[in-house]
């Protein structure tokens, strides 16, 4: 399997891509395209930020890039700077709707949508003194936002993400990130009934899933020690250790033609094992293939980031689909416009 380059695009971040929709955004600007064209919205920047936004690489220092944007309908929410808004597509007002506590964004790809657009989202911020962490409902597609689960103090550092399971419509939610504090959710949408997953080790800690009907995989994202593929069976929630992966995985995707993909990131520590971001394609969740290795660009990793590659939410396949890459060589800062070939 190889990985073919269809177009770069001077794009810091793709958030969402169908046939139908395209979300890029790029310092404070989101650009959302579909069949009629284009049109940009300009999010709330001023002072030093301002004049820092000018340089990709003060971007990177000050986390300036970050961007979370997740369509509901013919609407947007928006979370960039601690700051949560909605985005009317029809009257393209931009409404303020909730500042977070401990974060300035989240996770990419961590917002679940429910077919009736409710929303969750749980903060990701590096939280030292491990207050409480929230997780946030929305029921009107993102207007308003309740704390709908609080996880207490002391017990985990933040949250990874929310994901709807297909298979039996629950929240899944992914935590971390050291010894004690990595534990899987399981919730139905009101949670009322949560079920704890885990021992809080290193094998569940995870930032995403992959949905199957009999079981869930995940792919650890551990700098700690080395990442495994982890296979659980729905009914007894038994794991099973799969394919070692080179570094820890922070993104995944699937797509729509059956083809996994999943990307190690380039940080610091025992469990990333090369210099290198790797694209990994998986057929069948049972092997994965190494298909692509990007380099880190050599700045240092705790002030100017680690090295990721990551996926655009939305249906799309093999012949097309979308990466965005932050600090790797050549390409920090870029998206480009994929395809895999035999």
């Amino acid at each position: 399997m190889r990985l073919v380059f269809q177009e770069v695009l001077d794009q810091e971040i793709c958030h969402y891509a169908n046939p139908q929709m395209t979300i890029f955004s790029r310092s404070n600007r989101v650009r959302v395209g579909g069949p009629t064209g284009s049109r940009v919205i300009q999010l709330p920047e001023g002072g030093w930020k301002k004049l820092a936004s000018r340089s990709r690489l003060a971007r990177r220092a000050f986390r300036l890039d970050k961007c979370n944007v997740a369509p509901v309908g013919n609407n947007l929410v928006i979370i960039r700077q601690g700051k949560v808004y909605h985005y009317n597509g029809t009257t393209q007002a931009l409404t303020p709707t909730l500042r977070l506590k401990n974060c300035r964004n989240i996770l990419h790809q961590s917002i679940a949508v429910t077919p009736d657009r409710a929303l969750y989202f749980g903060e990701y911020g590096n939280n030292p003194e491990r207050q409480e962490v929230p997780i946030y409902r929305s029921q009107d597609g993102g207007m308003s936002w309740e704390q709908i689960f609080t996880f207490p103090r002391g017990k985990i550092k933040h949250v990874h993400g929310c994901y709807l399971d297909p298979f039996e419509d629950k929240i899944w939610i992914f935590s971390g990130d050291f010894k004690n504090e990595c534990f899987i959710l399981c919730a139905d949408q009101d949670f009322q009934k949560v079920e704890w997953i885990g021992n809080g080790q290193q094998e569940y800690r995870a930032c995403n899933a992959f949905f199957e009907k009999d079981s869930i995989h995940w792919i650890m994202d551990s700098h700690l020690e080395d990442s495994y593929h982890i296979e659980m069976d729905r009914k007894t929630r038994q794991i099973k250790r799969k394919q070692r992966f080179p570094g820890p995985v922070w993104y995944i995707k699937k797509l729509e033609d059956q083809f996994y993909l999943a990307a190690t990131a380039q940080e610091i520590g025992p469990g990333v094992h090369d210099a290198y971001a790797h694209l990994m394609v998986s057929r069948d969740l049972e092997s994965w293939e190494d298909i692509y290795q990007f380099k880190h660009d050599g700045f240092p990793k705790r002030f100017f980031k680690f090295g990721v590659v990551g996926f655009a939410d939305g249906t799309q396949t093999s012949a097309a689909f979308y990466l965005f890459l932050e600090a790797l060589r050549r390409l920090d800062g870029k998206t480009v416009l994929c395809k895999l070939v035999e």
